[in-house]
């Protein structure tokens, strides 16, 4: 279960229920605060919380405010917060949406659900007016927002996305591996040429396990910017396989599980195939440097290298 999903999901049951409910949105967000653009934040008439908008006083505050609205059935508005860091460590400043969903709503978060499981790229539409969800390319921006005097504010955001990752090795590191981008909100493929094997059959976290013969990997696996690649099969002759086979296409990230020493071996050995140019998006050895020696360990480094890579990414859009 993905973990935007899931908060979407929540408040589907929550307005089935009945319950009054309210999103409190992170629409925009400036230096260090400590909630960033898209953190969403549901809560009910009871105090009951589900998601985070960055957690410390700010999140506290403004949860009290919008129980307080709640109770006086308040239209949405925009809480507009500045973090000078004289009173706390994070300065800054962000702009946060109070919006009341009713059962008029229901409709459109179901719409929202349905994006996510379908994979369908949509855009979430927030205005003083309501809430949409419309067709849109996905040229346009994941996140962006908008305040003018003369046309009012406006929030967008690109829902349906969905990163996936291939793991190919489903051994301890690739079953520790898929433990942690489970909670980085990735769909997650293992594939491995070796059957009854038992890390695959302990892996829980995999929305797939697939067992091939590596020669055919190239069949099982899609490229583009939401697809990330993890080659960590049991021997370097089968890394090197994989690697070889699916060098020629684009990903968001591509990476080799291994010592320096083996990434040399790979290299020399791949010469014909891969130029030095085409070696340089290829995270290898992949995993940030921390001296990593247990397979979680070597999980966290991996996961850790990833959201430095994409935060950059986000960063630049």
């Amino acid at each position: 279960m993905q973990q935007q999903a899931e908060f979407w999901r929540h408040c589907i049951h929550t307005l089935k229920r009945k319950q009054n409910l309210a999103l409190l949105l992170v629409v925009d967000s400036q230096g260090s605060s400590p909630g960033k653009a898209g953190a969403k934040m549901a809560i009910t008439a009871d105090g009951t919380r589900f998601g985070t908008i960055g957690g410390g006083q700010v999140e506290y505050d403004l949860s009290e405010q919008a129980l307080a609205l709640i109770q006086q059935d308040s239209c949405s508005r925009l809480f507009c917060v500045q973090h000078d860091g004289s009173g706390q460590v994070c300065g800054g400043k962000q702009t946060v949406l109070y919006y009341p969903c009713s059962l008029i709503d229901l409709t459109i978060l179901q719409d929202i659900e349905n994006a996510f499981q379908q994979k369908q790229v949509r855009q979430l539409v927030f205005t003083a007016e309501g809430m949409a969800v419309n067709e849109t390319v996905t040229e346009v921006a994941k996140i962006c927002f908008s305040d003018s005097a003369d046309t009012g504010w406006v929030y967008q955001e690109l829902i349906g996305i969905q990163k996936t990752a291939y793991i190919i090795g489903g051994g301890h590191v690739g079953l520790a591996l898929s433990q942690v981008l489970s909670l980085l909100d990735f769909d997650i493929l293992v594939i491995d040429q070796r059957p009854a094997l038992k890390t695959m059959e302990d892996n829980h976290y995999a929305r797939q396990k697939i067992i091939i013969p590596y020669a055919e990997i190239r069949q099982h696996i899609e490229a583009g910017k939401q697809c990330y690649v993890f080659i960590m099969t049991y021997s370097h002759q089968t890394d090197q396989q994989v690697l070889a086979g699916l060098i020629d296409r684009q990903y968001a990230y591509i990476g080799v599980l291994g010592s320096k020493r083996k990434i040399r071996l790979l290299q020399q050995n791949l010469a014909d195939t891969i130029s030095k140019q085409c070696w340089q998006p290829i995270h290898a050895p992949m995993g940030l440097t921390i001296n990593s020696q247990t397979p979680m360990e070597i999980a966290i480094s991996i996961g850790a290298e990833l959201i430095k890579e994409i935060n950059a990414i986000e960063k630049k859009s």
